[in-house]
């Protein structure tokens, strides 16, 4: 099963494969910030991808559009969006 490292909070969690960051992080009770409860419309679940970022999904369109208007960097994705697939380490400035 995937890892997903959120750093740098120090906090390891085993995932089933195909979930989002998102989902991973609420299940978890790991405070990620949002206003649209992960419909990608709002991009406050903006997240820093620091390894890993060949085991994420693609982006779709609806992130792709986010990404462009909100300015994101590179390694930056949508946590409501990405889908995991193998262990990635990530981090986000309200952490």
């Amino acid at each position: 099963m995937p890892v997903i490292d959120f750093a740098p909070l120090g906090v390891k969690i085993e995932c089933e494969e195909g979930k989002t960051i998102f989902e991973v992080a609420k299940s978890n009770s790991i405070p990620i910030a949002e206003s649209c409860n992960g419909d990608k419309i709002c991009g406050h679940c903006r997240v820093q991808i620091i390894e890993g970022a060949e085991n994420l999904s693609e982006p779709d369109f609806d992130e792709m559009k986010l990404m462009k208007e909100k300015n994101f960097s590179q390694d930056e994705r949508l946590a409501c969006a990405v889908k995991v697939y193998g262990d990635v380490r990530i981090k986000t400035s309200y952490w």
